[in-house]
């Protein structure tokens, strides 16, 4: 699991810095939905930080 996942999992981040980190390619949506599949971040986390429902 990428480490935003965790770190926004966590609250070690928010979900600006992880909006951030997919600018700079260290994290993608994809990452974001395994995530979410995981129950490790909420579907309103992904929304906010994609700008799409999952």
């Amino acid at each position: 699991m990428n480490y935003w996942i965790w770190a926004l999992h966590y609250d070690w981040a928010t979900p600006e810095m992880v909006k951030q980190a997919i600018h700079y390619k260290d994290c993608s949506p994809e990452d974001l939905q395994k995530g979410v599949e995981k129950k490790l971040i909420t579907a309103e986390q992904y929304k906010e930080i994609t700008g799409e429902a999952i």
